[in-house]
């Protein structure tokens, strides 16, 4: 009988919890810490090492924390409280654009709704689990490691084809003044394209993304139909992106568990 999604989600998280008091652990230390074979703990990291939370070296794990990654458990649980969110938004048919945010393609792990055609330029998608739920179509285009983030003409040809539901993006920085901004020199281009082609723009950015102004900018405040984030946004903040034409903003609380479905406006 195959295990739940929730009880493989939360032994991941404990995974994450044990890295960040222990710092470094063996693949056969936390096989036998949680009871499971190395196969399956080596599947947990290949998740986990995907959404650039672990880096691995010879049979260890380690949690990352590099230039603007998840600093810690807090964070990577935002950003999976954001994704669990986000992914209630995703409706019976709904065709989707997702960009290459770490944070974006987390979204796949919760979608619960039927017949959904998910669009997105993050190769790392190859790695995911079989949903049979939904259909994954990658735009192609020149990848970019370490994200893996498909950009260039053929991208941006295959999306220029399609109209979408909505589209989830995630980004850098998020300012009243300068909008919605990526560090990433040939992503805007892809996630302004998305914004275009998209009826519903739904942004998934944890607070540290709040007042930050990254290099390149792909869109407008008010071009934000929906803002989602963690509890770490403060009321001020959100009212001066609402100020400049920002929509909805949902802050969800990541010390809760991801399948509660609790948030707050």
């Amino acid at each position: 009988m195959k295990r739940s999604k929730a009880f493989v989600a939360s032994r991941r998280d404990a995974i994450i919890a044990l890295l960040e008091s222990q710092g470094q652990v063996s693949v056969s230390d936390l096989a036998e810490h949680f009871e499971v074979s190395a196969l399956t703990i080596r599947r947990d990291l290949d998740y986990l090492e995907t959404r650039q939370v672990v880096s691995r070296q010879y049979g260890t794990a380690t949690l990352l924390n590099p230039l603007g990654r998840p600093s810690g458990s807090r964070q990577i649980r935002a950003n999976r409280a954001i994704a669990h969110e986000a992914a209630q938004h995703v409706e019976d048919g709904d065709c989707i654009f997702l960009n290459a945010s770490s944070t974006a393609l987390g979204i796949i792990d919760f979608i619960t709704a039927q017949d959904v055609t998910v669009i997105t330029n993050n190769g790392k998608a190859l790695l995911l689990d079989e949903c049979p739920n939904l259909a994954i179509l990658l735009t192609g285009g020149e990848i970019r490691p370490p994200r893996a983030s498909m950009t260039g003409e053929i991208a941006l040809a295959y999306i220029k084809r399609v109209t979408a539901t909505k589209c989830f993006l995630g980004l850098t920085g998020l300012s009243a003044n300068y909008g919605l901004t990526s560090a990433t020199a040939p992503e805007p281009a892809i996630n302004a394209l998305m914004l275009e082609r998209s009826k519903l723009h739904v942004i998934v950015a944890d607070s540290s993304k709040i007042g930050l102004t990254s290099s390149f900018q792909f869109g407008s405040t008010d071009e934000v139909d929906l803002l989602i984030t963690d509890t770490g946004a403060t009321d001020a903040q959100v009212s001066t992106l609402k100020n400049y034409g920002l929509g909805e903003v949902i802050r969800v609380d990541p010390t809760l568990e991801t399948d509660s479905g609790s948030s707050g406006r």
